[in-house]
């Protein structure tokens, strides 16, 4: 499990992405739920909060892992946070629902694409207006079995999930919209330096390792060596 707490700076032009001013980042080895983690970064989220301004604007954003969902939504730490479902994740299912319409990289689910993830991004109704459209195609065309399955499951996806659906209004706001952190966090602290070849980790070693990468990519290296060094002395 890799989380991120990222801190943001308003953009001084509603067309410029936001600043990210700072990161933290939390990774445990595999654990059944993920209860340490998720203790470790409820108390890096608190930790945050302490010293951030009052009027805040807080988000919490993942991608659709129902399990996420679940813990985010049954959590009271994140009662007045607003949640969003990270876009391009999003725009995979509207690339798949268009593959199962109009067939894979043909012309015509391409342009469907990219005609409604532009609604998607800019208009409040976007979910609304991909669900309109999937329903209306799935009743005109004569799908096969294989593809009726496949955009049942996407119309499920974004029935279940339009609340989470805001970017529209998150972009007109200037507020991040993706999980880019996080992905990328992946591949620096776990990915690039745990699986590469040949490697075999015990889940104590691997803890140790990825503690020391969070250090790093959170620039707290040098304030964990202090107490390193502080701890050795007294010993």
């Amino acid at each position: 499990m890799v989380g991120v707490v990222s801190c943001y700076a308003f953009p001084a032009d509603q067309q410029e992405r936001p600043d990210r001013l700072q990161s933290r980042y939390i990774a445990y080895m595999p654990q059944e739920r993920a209860t340490t983690f998720k203790q470790q970064f409820e108390r890096e989220i608190i930790a945050t909060e302490a010293t951030a301004l009052q009027d805040v604007t807080k988000i919490f954003l993942c991608d659709g892992h129902r399990a996420i969902w679940s813990y985010a939504d049954n959590n009271p730490l994140y009662d007045d946070y607003e949640k969003l479902l990270d876009f391009y994740h999003t725009a995979e299912h509207l690339s798949q629902a268009s593959e199962a319409l109009f067939g894979k990289s043909s012309a015509t689910a391409k342009a469907w694409y990219h005609k409604y993830r532009k609604k998607l991004l800019e208009e409040q109704n976007g979910p609304d207006s991909v669900l309109r459209s999937l329903d209306y195609y799935s009743k005109r065309f004569r799908l096969s079995k294989s593809h009726r399955e496949d955009l049942e499951k996407e119309k499920t996806f974004f029935r279940r999930n339009k609340h989470l659906m805001k970017y529209a209004d998150f972009l007109m706001r200037g507020l991040p919209i993706g999980s880019g952190p996080v992905e990328a966090a992946c591949k620096s602290i776990v990915k690039a330096r745990l699986c590469r070849s040949g490697m075999r980790w015990t889940r104590q070693g691997g803890q140790h390792i990825l503690y020391l990468r969070c250090f790093v990519k959170s620039n707290r290296w040098d304030d964990f060596w202090k107490q390193y060094l502080q701890l050795k002395k007294v010993s």
